[in-house]
């Protein structure tokens, strides 16, 4: 990465990291973006060479979440490990990461969902969320055919059906710790799920 190109990662991810502090503690309604630019201590026109509009930041919010997880899944698939251990690991490190911030991550996502529903976007992002959803399950279906081959899963388990059970379960559990007024742990949840998991399919 270029001097030029960090700059403007730093830029864009101080505005972000503004942002969130302030949706946090006015709600992201009330939070103007002429507040965040005074807090970010830059111009007005600066934030929308890099945001278009205020609701861009929840876009940019999910894209940075997608990126992370997928880059977790592709760097577990690179390692020695058992099947399990990769899955377990993978699913646990994204929960991990969302335990940072859970407010932040709340708001943002439900922010972002209402947005979805309330606009013209409806059916692309409809689209486009089935299309990430595919790719999640694609990359869940290929550690668990390489834990077929190595001998870890029973032969004859359909590798379609587990990977969308494990993708429904690991996205029923994260709603409802995010709907959850109880603090738990949802790392500590999705491990226990994933060792109930393999005992029905592994060996």
């Amino acid at each position: 990465m270029s001097l030029r190109e960090k700059k403007k990662q730093d830029t864009r991810t101080r505005i972000f990291e503004v942002s969130g502090k302030l949706f946090k503690d006015k709600g992201f309604e009330n939070t103007t973006v002429d507040e965040i630019t005074k807090e970010a201590g830059i111009a007005k026109g600066t934030f929308f060479n890099y945001f278009p509009r205020k609701e861009s930041l929840l876009c940019y919010f999910r894209e940075q979440k997608e990126e992370f997880i997928f880059s977790i899944m592709e760097n577990q698939m690179s390692l020695n490990a058992p099947a399990k251990e990769k899955i377990k690991n993978f699913l646990v490190l994204v929960a991990e990461n969302y335990e940072k911030d859970k407010e932040l991550l709340k708001l943002l996502f439900f922010e972002h969902k209402r947005l979805v529903m309330n606009s013209d976007q409806r059916p692309t992002e409809k689209k486009q969320r089935h299309q990430r959803q595919e790719r999640f399950i694609s990359m869940l279906s290929d550690f668990l055919r390489e834990g077929m081959d190595q001998g870890e899963i029973k032969k004859g388990i359909d590798l379609k059906i587990a990977s969308e059970s494990l993708n429904a379960i690991y996205f029923h559990s994260l709603m409802m710790w995010l709907h959850s007024d109880t603090d738990y742990s949802f790392s500590r949840d999705i491990s226990a799920k994933i060792d109930i998991i393999f005992e029905g399919i592994g060996v």
